[in-house]
């Protein structure tokens, strides 16, 4: 057991998940504020900072058993940092860059580890990158921020501004008035064992679409009349879950018919997203309702190529499945398909993930979206497979590897990239496309510097205030009979935000 104990700052979580990277075995928590003297002994952890004459000092220290094994100091001052026009805001990163760096290198001096992301926690690390640009920083002063203050590895920084440069002229502009509809179906065929998503088996809830969708329908006319009657016009349009495409034929029609009849006859759409990531859930007919109704862009996600590994993780579809619909939505035209592959599943190699990227390649998607595998506690997983276990460290960046050689053979860059807890090897998930097939609705999404409105059981929306740089989230209830039922106050919060009531 580690302890973390960081009084002076209400983030110590971040320090905590930061400790996690150097221990994915042990088990860290942040030192109780209540009755301290009944934690078990072990190791702790302890960061504080000082304020001295214009500088900050940071000072961590590791005790174990109550014997201090390690200390480190840092200082930085306001130069060391991004600016920022709010001063309290600036403060704020000097303390939190600080003290996450002066507990990164402690951990790095200690254990002789140096994680490629270095002391970054956040999901969005292109946002980092970005906000730098925005304040007029080149590139050179950009990598020096990331070297010094996070401590990235060279290669983490490349693939970082790499990304950056080639969604940056993508991004919007903080003066549109575009905004982004996505649509959660929260429903799935069968459940992945590494999933952690909250979704209903559609045979166990099939008998609730009907009023699923009519209460989708209700979200959707109260919010998109308000929108029109502001100008505001809906550009990006993503279908999620869930897996979609997993609705009977009658209940996808008319889910379409809706999304026809309250979004796009309204609206000049530049992209239609829908997930139809089990190829099971897919047939001809589904295909062409889909390419009827205007959906432009396709998410067919193998996960594998390997069809052993589908066996294991729970998908009732074959690699033939896959080549199969593939090859029938290219029949039918649609000229934009993203397949996901994930990194470091059970049972899997470097040599499989070789095969599955072949496979890949021989169908000439036009993204291609790399994750690496990452157990929660909400999966089936969680108890049954350790994915920290001593023989897979360095098995998902071998599979990168890869997954990089192949991508970069079909021509396809870096575009949207995000992270999460639990990832093997301190890794990431990114978002591959050829020049002119980027996702937007995705780099809006990790951008959040402009309005998303989320509608369904699960959805959350997200609204930006760009005045002051805020975002203010309205979540919807995430079991469905919940949501059946307050659907009137689901819509109540939307009408609240726009000023309705």
């Amino acid at each position: 057991m580690i302890w973390v104990k960081a009084p002076q700052i209400p983030y110590v979580n971040e320090i905590v998940e930061l400790v996690k990277v150097f221990f994915p075995q042990k088990q860290i928590a942040a030192f109780p504020d209540q009755d301290p003297e009944s934690i078990d002994t072990g190791m702790l952890l302890e960061a504080r900072y000082e304020e001295k004459a214009g500088n900050t000092e940071f000072a961590a220290f590791l005790y174990d058993n109550g014997m201090q094994v390690c200390n480190h100091t840092n200082i930085l001052s306001e130069d060391d940092v991004l600016p920022h026009t709010d001063e309290e805001k600036k403060t704020h990163r000097i303390i939190k860059n600080g003290i996450k760096g002066c507990v990164f290198d402690l951990l790095n001096k200690f254990t002789g580890k140096h994680p490629k992301w270095g002391a970054l926690t956040g999901i969005r690390p292109v946002k980092l990158v970005q906000e730098m640009y925005d304040f007029g920083l080149d590139e050179s002063v950009i990598r020096r921020q990331l070297y010094n203050i996070y401590k990235l590895l060279p290669e983490k920084a490349d693939l970082l501004l790499q990304t950056a440069d080639n969604q940056r002229p993508l991004l919007d502009n903080g003066e549109n008035k575009e905004v982004s509809v996505y649509i959660h179906i929260p429903f799935c065929s069968s459940r992945c064992h590494y999933c952690s998503f909250p979704s209903d088996l559609i045979h166990r809830v099939s008998d609730k679409m009907r009023d699923y969708l009519e209460c989708l329908e209700q979200e959707l006319i109260v919010v998109m009349e308000a929108l029109h009657s502001r100008g505001t016009i809906v550009d990006t349009i993503y279908i999620g879950g869930g897996t979609p495409t997993v609705l009977d034929h009658f209940h996808l029609e008319k889910l379409l018919k809706l999304v026809k009849e309250k979004i796009a006859d309204k609206n000049s759409i530049r992209e239609y997203t829908i997930e139809a990531g089990r190829p099971d859930s897919l047939d001809e007919r589904k295909l062409e309702l889909l390419k009827e109704f205007g959906v432009t862009r396709l998410s067919i996600n193998p996960q594998s190529m390997n069809q052993g590994t589908l066996d294991l993780i729970g998908r009732n579809h074959t690699v033939e499945d896959i080549i199969r619909v593939t090859h029938q939505a290219r029949k039918l035209g649609f000229d934009c398909i993203n397949m996901d592959v994930i990194l470091a599943l059970p049972g899997e190699g470097p040599e499989h993930m070789e095969h599955t990227m072949e496979q890949i390649a021989a169908l000439n998607p036009e993204n291609v979206t790399v994750h690496t595998l990452a157990v929660k506690r909400a999966s089936a997983w969680k108890y049954t497979f350790d994915q920290y276990d001593a023989d897979r460290q360095g098995l998902a960046e071998q599979m990168a590897q890869v997954c990089r050689k192949w991508i970069e053979r079909m021509g396809m860059v870096p575009y949207y990239l995000y992270r999460q807890k639990y990832m093997l090897d301190h890794l990431e998930n990114v978002g591959y496309a050829l020049p002119g097939k980027e996702c937007l609705y995705n780099i809006q999404f990790m951008d959040e510097k402009r309005d998303i409105w989320a509608f369904g059981a699960g959805a959350s929306s997200k609204i930006y205030y760009p005045d002051e740089d805020r975002l203010v989230r309205i979540g919807n209830v995430k079991d469905l009979n919940t949501y059946l039922s307050r659907i009137e106050e689901m819509i109540e919060k939307k009408q609240k935000v726009l000023g309705m009531s």
